[in-house]
């Protein structure tokens, strides 16, 4: 610690003129400051606290099911969730609007240990690692049992946790490692950890998504979308310098076929950007956010730019082929078992290394196709326009890998139940 502490206040002077600027620029930095200072607002009465953090969207989500699953089991127990980023923090209160949602502290000088006294939590939940050493040593000195649930750790994160093993203390005070897959526990086995603490308990996102639950929203999204019975493709969580590609590859692709593409990116703050590189391509953006009244017919050409966070499900419900973004360029992919339970055609590109397991996965079961470059990506999106039986067929194997792959949560809640003192 006497190392860590340094490096972080040298680190996060380095980083102040970037904390400055979204400070000065963006209102959502600003809400959160006091809380990420440790000044989160305190819990009434004397029931259990139970704290569950996920970092971004995807963790946020991911703990929707056993929140749901703690909620119907222990109704005696407060729930708090916090997240890092402002896009979890928003998504966190959309999807449990009647919980308390915080930002996660920073992990420096009194900050995790004020928010620890504030919340005073009977046990922590951290979603995949994130493990901060100031955090975990104010939780041990208070008594605060930590777990780590829906564990995962990238390969580039064990080479440099292993670089730095003789200064890793903190991985000896989480009390239970519930990970994804056995290749993530010899992981957190080669760095250390003692085996009774690693148990294997699957993806808690199988868990999660919901399989085909925005059926009536994506039905009127569509009926705008493809008014005049157009295909609908959903390019869902895009990175910059992947939306050019994807315009150009759909033209391609489609020919004189009439389809609709709509672009969501992963940051919606970029949504100005991707206009641009739509009107670029010579094409008409109509941006979409929440108060879009969808009364106006869409031209033809109109490729549809979502400006709004927490809405992708809903564009994946109304789509017949998804393309999953942060994956045709060296990003590391993102979610793709959100349009698999909506049962789509699913497409993405060959940076994947975030979301390897459900890969593999949908891969093995011929369940989603995986592309090389954009003309790979042009020759399959050419034959699922053209082939309604091969997009159906794509969509019911992605429905069957979810399906089949369900439990996690339940094996979870099973482990962590001395933490909790369920009966």
């Amino acid at each position: 610690m006497g190392i860590y502490q340094p490096l972080f206040l040298l680190a996060f002077l380095v980083y102040s003129p970037v904390l400055l600027w979204r400070l000065l620029f963006d209102r959502r930095y600003r809400a959160g400051l006091t809380q990420r200072m440790g000044y989160v607002p305190r819990i009434p009465g004397r029931e259990p606290v139970v704290w569950i953090h996920g970092v971004s969207v995807g963790e946020v989500k991911a703990a929707s099911n056993i929140l749901a699953r703690l909620r119907q089991h222990r109704p005696d127990l407060r729930l708090v969730v916090s997240a890092t980023t402002p896009n979890g923090h928003h998504v966190a209160r959309q999807e449990h609007p009647d919980l308390p949602v915080v930002f996660y502290p920073l992990d420096f000088a009194r900050f995790p240990a004020r928010a620890l006294a504030r919340l005073r939590p009977a046990c922590v939940l951290l979603m995949e690692l994130e493990i901060w050493p100031n955090f975990l040593q104010a939780a041990q000195r208070r008594g605060v049992p930590v777990a780590v649930i829906n564990g995962r750790i990238s390969e580039r994160t064990f080479r440099g946790y292993r670089l730095a093993r003789g200064l890793l203390p903190q991985l000896d005070l989480i009390s239970i490692y519930c990970v994804q897959d056995r290749i993530y526990r010899q992981r957190l086995l080669d760095l250390g950890v003692d085996a009774a603490r690693v148990h294997v308990t699957g993806n808690m996102k199988y868990d999660s998504v919901v399989m085909g639950g925005h059926a009536a929203q994506g039905a009127g999204l569509r009926a705008w979308l493809a008014a005049s019975g157009q295909l609908v493709v959903v390019c869902g969580s895009t990175h910059g310098d992947e939306e050019a590609m994807l315009v150009d590859a759909v033209r391609v692709a489609a020919g004189s076929q009439a389809v609709r593409l709509v672009l969501v990116p992963r940051h919606p703050e970029r949504a100005a950007a991707v206009c641009e590189v739509v009107w670029a391509a010579q094409r008409m953006p109509v941006r979409w956010s929440e108060s879009s009244a969808m009364t106006s017919t869409l031209d033809a050409g109109a490729v549809v730019v979502v400006d709004t966070i927490g809405q992708l499900q809903r564009f994946y419900a109304a789509c017949d082929v998804a393309f999953v973004g942060g994956s045709l360029v060296p990003h590391g992919g993102q979610n793709m078992l959100e349009p698999a339970a909506q049962g789509r055609a699913v497409v993405f590109g060959p940076h994947t290394a975030n979301f390897r397991t459900d890969v593999e996965l949908l891969l093995r079961e011929h369940a989603a196709i995986q592309v090389q470059d954009s003309a790979g990506l042009v020759t399959e999106l050419r034959r699922l326009f053209g082939e309604a039986d091969w997009r159906h067929r794509l969509g019911e194997r992605a429905k069957r890998v979810i399906a089949d792959n369900r439990g996690a949560t339940e094996r979870t809640l099973e482990l962590i139940r001395p933490l909790l003192a369920m009966p």
